[in-house]
């Protein structure tokens, strides 16, 4: 629980009504002069200094402190001492004793940016649906949450992720507060129909799990490169490595020989360390990558394949062939006719074998090119991230 201090956004009148702008605020834990952390924001991250000074006009800061009772002290430079009390906010209720898990730990409660999984579809206090819908403040007109206690999720998402990412509608301004007073919506990161996955690196080395790595020679302007290693490589994979631009693929490869979706920039000729995977960015959180469905090509079967022919050998064989008589001439002052082919009857006769000839055998599969499931075994719900 986090305690709002009164006098936050107030100021401190002199005997004339005039603020006093000498004023500083100082706080301690109840009963004692040990100093208490005090913060400028709920969520207990950003903390005040030890003296806490009132702006231009006389107002001191938001100040939040945590849940308990506290001793506050306000004096004036130039008159000194203005107040000091104690037994300050709420003291923290006691445990009942049947309570098996002792005293109440903060950090054992859910924070900002947390995420968690129901099997329903509800509505959260507290938490907002992963489903890519807006928030912001209550005159935002977001369209998931619409309210004031989204401040802290708002900053967590515009302070974290790119706008590509999180985008915020209308544009990013100077900062994260400025743009939620104003009133502009952010998009919440979407979880819908997504499995969460681990970062390939998650703050040590690549476990080279989600991606490949390996050595890459590059020629400056050029689409050609080749890698120190083809295995685990495939068309389509994003291509990460110094003098790459962002976006690149694998257009093409041949064993260890790869065409890039676009050229090296000028002076990278020579080898590179690059990573390759169907992520955007495997070491960057909130990427997608992957998909339900896919379709096998040719170059997803294996490189050892049947010759797909059939060689037949034909046996000589006897047949009927037509017995003829010679044409004869005859005619009449000493002119001669050619009468056609006379036929006297039919006689056998053997062929002779042609040989063997070799046949291609073609497998025709008119309703195939079907794309095939990628996915196990799930049960779907929905996913929450905490305000």
């Amino acid at each position: 629980m986090t305690i709002f201090w009164p006098l936050s956004r107030q100021q401190v009148l002199d005997l004339n009504g005039r603020p006093r702008l000498d004023v500083r605020a100082s706080f301690f834990q109840s009963g004692s002069n040990t100093p208490l952390a005090v913060y400028a924001d709920p969520s207990r991250t950003q903390p005040h200094p030890a003296e806490i000074a009132p702006d231009a006009a006389g107002r001191f800061p938001r100040v939040y402190l945590p849940e308990g009772l506290y001793r506050e002290q306000v004096y004036s430079l130039s008159a000194g001492l203005l107040w000091s009390d104690d037994g300050l906010g709420e003291p923290i209720p006691p445990t009942e004793p049947t309570d098996p898990d002792g005293p109440d730990d903060p950090t054992a409660r859910a924070r900002t940016g947390d995420v968690k999984w129901r099997l329903d579809n509800s509505v959260q206090p507290g938490w907002v649906r992963m489903n890519q819908g807006t928030i912001g403040n209550g005159q935002s007109g977001a369209s998931e949450r619409g309210h004031e206690d989204t401040r802290n999720l708002y900053l967590y998402l515009w302070l974290n992720f790119p706008d590509s990412m999180a985008p915020v509608v209308g544009g990013r301004g100077a900062s994260a507060g400025d743009d939620f007073a104003a009133g502009k919506v952010i998009s919440i990161l979407t979880m819908q129909g997504l499995l969460p996955g681990g970062l390939d690196d998650m703050g040590t080395g690549p476990a080279n799990r989600l991606q490949t790595s390996t050595v890459l020679n590059l020629t400056a302007g050029s689409t050609s490169a080749t890698a120190f290693s083809g295995n685990r490589l495939a068309v389509g994979m994003s291509v990460i490595a110094p003098g790459i631009s962002a976006g690149t693929t694998i257009a093409d490869i041949n064993g260890n020989a790869i065409t890039l979706s676009q050229p090296a920039a000028a002076g990278s000729t020579g080898a590179v360390l690059a990573r390759f995977s169907f992520f955007g960015d495997v070491q960057t959180p909130g990427q997608i990558g992957g998909d339900a469905l896919s379709t096998l090509s040719t170059r997803n079967l294996p490189t050892a394949l049947p010759d797909g022919k059939v060689t037949v050998d034909y046996p000589a064989h006897q047949y009927v062939a037509p017995d003829k008589v010679q044409p004869i001439a005859f005619g009449d002052a000493g002119a001669s006719t050619t009468i056609p082919d006379l036929l006297r009857g039919v006689k056998n006769a053997d062929t002779t074998p042609p040989g063997p000839r070799e046949f291609t055998v073609s497998h025709a599969n008119p309703s195939g090119g079907q794309s095939v499931s990628n996915l196990p075994p799930i049960r779907l719900g929905t996913f929450y991230l905490k305000l």
